[in-house]
């Protein structure tokens, strides 16, 4: 017979863990859940909830039930805004919540009643946003009442695509400046795009089953600033003319494009287009909006300053359907591959930030803050500074060195709110300017209760370079006010003690010479301890809150009703005791043992100091120069997650080498940052490895390095819901980053980029592994490469001339002093071998058998190492050469005394779908 208060018990226990994001659900994507309220905590039934992912802009939806709650199910990981509006409230917002593969994201919100929004108030003097005469006629245009024109077999030639429009007419926008911006195509027509590279067909392929796409459309929506309504009216296959049947239905295209762009996609097209207004001379970008038969909500886009989702590529095609969202295909132009000069190094900025000057104040979770940004003018005649800022941070003022006021765009926190700075003159190259801008708001800092506090915008809550996809190195000096009993810690490094203005602490903080790609801090009630390593030179710190997160107090309060009613004791809970401030010497001391370990082997950091801040989220980590973002779950026992998230959940390695893998992202990451996303499987894959290094030294038991890749291998090769059902390694190549993940493969990046990145320096250094100096060779290899790019962004082929300058000879396997092999197979390959060594041992201990390798191409070549164990653990003995699906004789060696085992790849030295050593 079951007790009834322990039933009653495991089912509060389970009601209210289920709040909590858990690491293990039986599911594809992640689940975003939790409840709408009023003011008075009502429900608020019938609320629309929105979640757009931030990369690929597929968007989600849900509305609240009776009780106000809601479940969007089958999320991809990544990060999403949350918008949530009902009749009678104000729009409810979250941006940045972080989904992960399996993972639970609780997310109630309070919504206000509806009101007028307060005006920021703007200084003396001030202009307003968006008042730009040029800007305000494009924006306010909804009309096509310009010219008309019916075509026949008109083709449009554009970067990697061709438009035919067979039949029907076309109608285009009323000029703007003595140009016209756009058009709308109704009819028949058909889009065709070529990749240009066998990668990208790939990537094709996996929305279309085809290399190529042919799509029958019945409408365009273009817009553009390049040739394209002159091309049209040279065309003899274009009959200009006033009027048209279809005028109505095109005027309505053209609104619903507005709202697409406006209110979905959060696409400010109208300051793309100002930005070449101003500077005539430009080439023109050019992107269409297709309503195709098969696939209806296409997007082409060429732009010569780079696509912004693939910058720096200038060609992108994607969708944002619900089922096939997606980056489809991305490429730079025809003439750059032509002349071998496509590279993800390209620099498409118009300016380069050089300084940071930010003075803030944070009064609750309003951020105030002024930005004297000194920029460097890099292409000439710029005009329109396009610029990153987090939308609800609404911009006051911008003044140019003199104080004069400049004009800005800045449309409303929850539509295209991307900001654009208008300078009086154009800009000339190579000269330097400052302008000040002035902003405040209340959503970049949020209130997870008890003193804490996390900073949701991590690399937008200043003004970052709008052209520049991962962050524009820059000097940064800080100022912050806040109250006097909360701490604040930033990036760099204190320039002096924290003072005291009445009830308001004031702190100063600086990179000081270093330049960085981003600055952050972390705010709350934090309780600090700190160690000097001497072995490292970095000051080691640690600051965790005096309180818990209300998600966590509401656990707490929930087992301590069940205890008062005497059932608690029969479930082992206890919960109760919870402080992640009991962890502190735990993790600091691990902070001490990875630096030391990265010190050695990777060399030092340009920073004096590193702090390990708890952040109020549960499961995932971040890492900004010197400052390290760690979820609080990672602080409590293991007994204390595994009550939380169950014995998988509890005990799962992140918890072992979230620190770790946070830490190795000041080298990997920000020391040595990336060139593009092509380039970033080096940041999170060498932080991977960089935990593998963790796991060698510090556990001390071979068998926890053995399992850390064999798990990174499973990662790699086992299909699972979270990844649609594919085998990861198929999906594409490190190197396409996070296009990896999408409608159709789910969070394919997060279990390729990190496991594979981490396999390929792996195998590397497994490769350059010698007997009589250990890994004396690869240390070499790897100082040398950080030493080379310090404090630089690098790209794969960076990576690939150092590895080439210490190649080995035995890694030299086609003569040439060049690792091509290597890299086309592992970097910019897909392949996946699969190996067995069949061997015998002989009476008189000599070593004999066969090494097969199969599931290749003809061209696929590796190397396999070759292992045994004498009784004091295994030696490499020597590697063999294998190519294509082949099987290698290894003849009669002679042992001095017979191994107990033999073995290839024992310590998972190769990345292989199956490794079998069998001894006969």
């Amino acid at each position: 017979m079951f007790h009834k208060g322990r039933i009653l018990c495991c089912a509060l226990l389970t009601a209210v863990l289920l709040t909590l994001p858990l690491l293990v659900v039986h599911s594809a994507g992640g689940r975003l859940e939790g409840k709408i309220l009023d003011p008075n905590g009502a429900a608020v039934v019938g609320a629309e909830i929105k979640a757009t992912d931030e990369g690929t802009k597929q968007t989600f939806t849900a509305r609240t039930d009776q009780q106000g709650r809601f479940k969007i199910e089958g999320l991809p990981a990544g990060n999403y805004t949350v918008i949530v509006s009902a009749k009678g409230f104000s729009e409810g917002r979250k941006v940045s919540v972080k989904v992960d593969d399996g993972a639970v994201v609780p997310l109630d919100l309070r919504l206000e009643i509806s009101r007028v929004e307060a005006v920021v108030a703007v200084p003396t003097g001030g202009l307003k946003a968006n008042t730009d005469p040029v800007y305000q006629q494009l924006r306010q245009q909804t009309d096509v009442a310009g010219n008309f024109a019916t075509v026949n077999n008109l083709v449009l030639k554009k970067e990697g695509a061709e438009f035919t429009l067979r039949s029907g007419e076309i109608y285009f926008f009323t000029p703007v400046e003595g140009r016209v911006t756009g058009a709308v195509f109704i009819g028949e027509g058909e889009l065709k795009v070529v990749p240009p590279t066998e990668i990208e067909k790939n990537t094709l392929k996996i929305f279309v089953n085809e290399p190529t796409l042919t799509e029958q459309f019945t409408s365009l929506v273009l817009r553009f600033t390049d040739k394209t309504f002159d091309e049209v009216k040279a065309s003899a296959n274009a009959s200009m003319a006033s009027g048209g049947a279809q005028a109505a239905r095109a005027r309505e295209l053209f609104r619903e494009n507005q709202t697409l762009l406006r209110k979905r996609l959060r696409d400010n097209a109208e300051l793309r287009t100002l930005a070449d207004l101003y500077v005539p001379e430009r080439e023109g970008f050019f992107s269409a909006f297709i309503g195709g038969r098969r696939y209806n909500k296409l997007v082409y886009y060429f732009d010569p300053l780079g696509v912004a989702l693939v910058s720096p590529e200038e060609v992108l095609l994607t969708s944002y359907g619900e089922s096939d969202a997606g980056l489809w295909t991305a490429f730079h132009r025809a003439d750059e591959y032509a002349k071998g000069t496509a590279s993800s190094s390209e620099d498409h900025r118009v300016i380069d930030i050089v300084r940071h000057e930010i003075d803030a104040s944070i009064k609750g979770t309003r951020l105030t803050a002024t930005d004297v940004l000194t920029i460097r003018a890099l292409a000439p005649g710029t005009r329109v500074i396009p610029l990153s800022l987090f939308g609800p941070l609404r911009v006051g003022r911008v003044t140019d060195e003199q104080g004069k006021d400049l004009n800005f765009i800045q449309e409303a926190k929850d539509e295209d709110s991307d900001l654009g700075v208008i300078a009086t003159q154009p800009l000339e190259a190579e000269k330097t300017y400052k302008i000040t801008i002035q902003y405040e708001g209340g959503e970049a800092l949020r209130d997870s209760g008890g003193g804490n506090y996390i900073l949701g915008p991590r690399s937008t809550w200043y003004p970052n370079n709008g052209g520049s996809q991962f962050g524009d190195r820059a000097i940064f000096d800080m100022t912050f006010r806040y109250p006097k009993n909360i701490t604040f810690v930033g990036t760099g490094a204190p320039v002096e003690p924290a003072t005291l203005e009445g009830d308001v602490a004031v702190a100063k903080w600086s990179s000081g010479t270093t330049e960085l790609a981003v600055a952050g801090f972390n705010y709350g009630r934090f309780k600090k301890k700190e160690i000097a390593d001497k072995n490292s030179g970095y000051n080691i710190e640690f600051y965790g809150n005096q309180e818990l997160p209300d998600e966590l107090k509401q656990v707490q309060k929930d087992i301590e009703v069940a205890n008062g009613n005497g059932v608690g004791n029969q479930t082992g809970t206890t919960l109760g005791a919870i402080s992640t401030n009991s962890m502190a010497d735990s993790a600091i001391a691990d902070a001490q043992n990875a630096t030391r370990i990265y010190n050695a082997w990777f060399g030092k950091l340009p920073y004096t100091r590193i702090a390990m801040t708890q952040q109020p989220a549960a499961g995932f980590g971040q890492a900004w120069p010197t400052l390290v973002y760690m979820p609080y779950t990672a602080f409590l026992d293991e007994t204390q997650r595994t009550q939380l998230f169950g014995v998988g959940g509890g005990t799962n390695s992140f918890w072992r080498y979230v620190g770790p893998h946070e830490l190795a992202h000041q080298w990997w990451g920000h020391m040595i940052g990336w060139d593009s996303y092509h380039d970033q499987w080096m940041s999170e894959g060498f932080a991977e490895f960089s935990a593998s290094l963790y796991a060698w030294y510090v556990r001390k038991d071979l068998n926890k390095f053995v399992d850390f890749w064999e798990e990174k291998r499973k990662d790699i090769i086992e299909a699972t819901p979270q990844t649609r059902n594919r085998k990861p390694y198929t999906v594409g190549p490190v190197t396409q980053g996070y296009r990896l993940s999408s409608a159709k493969t789910g969070g394919a990046y997060q279990f390729l980029v990190y496991p594979k990145g981490a396999y390929i320096l792996h195998m590397i250094r497994m490769m350059m592994f010698d007997r009589q100096t250990g890994d004396s060779r690869f240390q070499a290899m790897i100082k040398d490469f950080v030493q080379t790019h310090y404090n630089k962004n690098v790209s794969t082929e960076d990576f690939k001339q150092s590895v080439e300058k210490h190649i080995t000879k035995e890694m030299d396997v086609d003569k040439n002093g060049k690792l091509d092999w290597f890299f086309d197979e592992w970097v910019y390959g897909t392949e996946m071998p699969e190996y067995r060594f069949e061997y015998q041992v002989a009476a008189d201990g000599s070593l004999s058998g066969h090494i097969t390798q199969s599931n290749v191409s003809p061209k696929f070549v590796m190397l396999v190492p070759i292992y045994i164990d004498l009784g004091k653990g295994w030696v490499k003995i020597g590697s063999v050469t294998l190519s294509g699906n082949t099987t290698y004789e290894l003849k009669s060696i002679k042992l001095p005394t017979p191994p107990k085992k033999a073995g290839i790849c024992v310590f998972n030295d190769v990345l292989a779908t199956s490794i079998q050593n069998v001894k006969g």
